[in-house]
């Protein structure tokens, strides 16, 4: 469990800056095959450019089980708990709001009951392990960067 500045507990394992977010939810009837047609191009184009406008989220799945009846979110995050819900509330709300509308009593990401919602849901790991723990989502783009440019100018050279 993480602690807030304010010293509100959240859910959720730590390794260095890196947070794991495991959320399991009931689906409400026929959610499962809605779900999957919505989620059939993944995170392409448009899906992808707001996912990444985050900025600090490593990754993320959605796996639907328990016969079609419960699905789970799981993802790693730089940084702090509270901030992450308040980026997505902030920064992609209609996003976020389809992705999660088939989750049984989801309230809406800008819901004042949202971050209980949350807490409702979700399971702290019993074991999270992050190969680049200190490594933020910036850093990993930067890093990418540098060596493409690196990269290219090895290539120039020879």
């Amino acid at each position: 469990m993480a602690t807030t500045e304010k010293g509100v507990k959240r859910p959720g394992a730590k390794a260095g800056q890196a947070q794991e977010f495991t959320l399991i939810s009931r689906l409400k009837p026929g959610g499962a095959e809605r779900f999957r047609k919505f989620m059939a191009d993944g995170f392409t184009g448009d899906r992808q450019q707001n996912t990444d406008s985050i900025g600090t989220l490593h990754d993320l799945r959605f796996v639907i089980f328990d016969n079609d009846t419960r699905i789970i979110f799981a993802s790693t995050f730089d940084g702090d708990w509270d901030a992450y819900i308040n980026d997505f509330g902030g920064i992609i709300p209609a996003e976020i709001d389809l992705l999660f509308h088939e989750f049984e009593g989801y309230p809406g990401i800008n819901s004042p009951d949202i971050k209980d919602w949350i807490v409702k849901q979700q399971v702290t790991a019993v074991g999270f392990y992050s190969a680049y723990p200190d490594a933020t989502v910036k850093d990993v783009w930067k890093a990418l960067k540098t060596k493409k440019a690196l990269d290219t100018l090895l290539d120039t050279a020879n």
